[in-house]
């Protein structure tokens, strides 16, 4: 396993959860709450230091500075804890299948100055934090339009590198926000 020391990564566990009618980030996976499989899962691909975006998580969290914003919330409130030259890989909570090996080709294909994602998916993905990444985040974040808060937005300001997905990888990409989506996950 390679160490990332400049690669820091943030579990988006904010959420309300609306459509799935409880706390995912709660929600148990292989005997512990979801959101505790997700840090894990960074650690075991390198990232020693990993923020857990949300409140209310015995763990330490970095909370919203402008909230209301979805996950554009969580990723300003992180990119502003961080160091220029640093990167951070985000992954929501609610995506246990992902393998631990596309968060390794994340985090090898990633540099620190171009935002990296999969080909077809916003999430996981890996920010640079840069001056540019910064401005164009706090831009989104201030937009009273809220289509700016989506990520395809971000990503279209920011451009970026996709890496290509294999056909069999991409059902693990699945996020649940259904209790139909996680029984479907679970089994």
């Amino acid at each position: 396993m390679k160490v990332h020391s400049s690669l820091y990564g943030l579990v988006l566990a904010g959420g309300r959860s609306s459509r799935m009618g409880e706390d995912k980030s709660r929600l148990l996976w292989q005997g512990k709450p979801l959101y505790q499989h997700m840090i894990h899962l960074l650690h075991k691909a390198g990232i020693e230091q990993v923020l857990l975006s949300g409140a209310g998580f015995p763990e330490k969290t970095v909370e919203d500075l402008i909230p209301g914003r979805g996950p554009l919330s969580g990723i300003h409130a992180a990119l502003m804890s961080l160091e220029y030259g640093d990167r951070l890989l985000v992954i929501p909570v609610d995506m246990p299948l992902v393998p631990l090996e596309a968060i390794q080709t994340l985090c090898e294909q990633s540099d620190k100055q171009q935002l990296c994602c999969f080909d077809g998916f916003n999430l996981p993905v890996v920010i640079p934090v840069t001056e540019d990444s910064r401005r164009v985040i706090a831009e989104k974040i201030q937009s009273d339009n809220p289509k700016d808060y989506a990520l395809w937005r971000l990503y279209q300001a920011l451009g970026g590198k996709t890496i290509p997905l294999p056909e069999d990888r991409i059902q693990l990409f699945s996020n649940a926000n259904t209790p139909e989506e996680w029984r479907r996950i679970n089994h």
